[in-house]
């Protein structure tokens, strides 16, 4: 089993695989861990340049600052959208304790959009992408993803092949009730006929 498969199980149906999995934009991450970074690491590793005798609190101060950034790649690894050979499991993770898992299967899509707005998204490629689901109001959102257009190319791509195989296992199976019941009732006339015949 792969590692993201071992991250990410709890959120998949049995038997279902993980295809791809699509996160926030690297410099999101890089953006907002810079502030514990800057105040948690380098500060105190400058301040212990000049007051090496209290290195104990630099160091208690450089843990803080290291949990600050760890926070925050946990936040951006688990903002992700799970692709897999069913649909798209997007889950959203405000903090370590508020986790929302949202399920969109691929014949259940009803159209999906994206949006690069501003300077830096233009720049880097990042931007929101949306997926709305068929019947109802709902749609589920991946912002800050890492070049959307491609994202929303493999999510087609995977819809179509899913649609496909869908409706050949349907045809399949509809084929095969079909000749159940004609086999079914082949048996019955050759009974009621042999009952006549007697």
């Amino acid at each position: 089993m792969k590692f993201r498969e071992r991250i990410f199980s709890s959120y998949l149906d049995e038997g279902e695989k993980i295809i791809h999995v699509a996160h926030r934009h690297i410099i999101i991450f890089k953006l907002d861990s810079a502030k514990p970074f800057f105040f948690g690491i380098v500060i105190p590793f400058v301040l212990y340049l000049f007051f090496p005798q209290a290195l104990p609190l630099f160091v208690l101060w450089g843990v803080g600052g290291l949990l600050g950034i760890f926070y925050y790649f946990i936040d951006w690894y688990y903002d992700a959208w799970l692709l897999t050979d069913f649909g798209v499991v997007d889950i959203e993770r405000n903090g370590l304790f508020d986790i929302t898992a949202t399920r969109v299967e691929y014949h259940m899509m009803e159209g999906m959009s994206y949006t690069i707005k501003g300077f830096i998204p233009t720049i880097f490629g990042y931007g929101d992408i949306t997926v709305d689901k068929l019947g109802a109001q709902t749609f589920v959102v991946l912002k800050d993803a890492s070049s959307p257009k491609k994202l929303e190319r493999l999510v087609m791509k995977l819809q179509e092949k899913y649609v496909y195989e869908r409706s050949v296992r349907d045809h399949h199976t509809l084929k095969g009730m079909l000749s159940d019941m004609i086999a079914y009732h082949h048996v019955q006339n050759e009974k009621l006929n042999s009952k006549r015949k007697e």
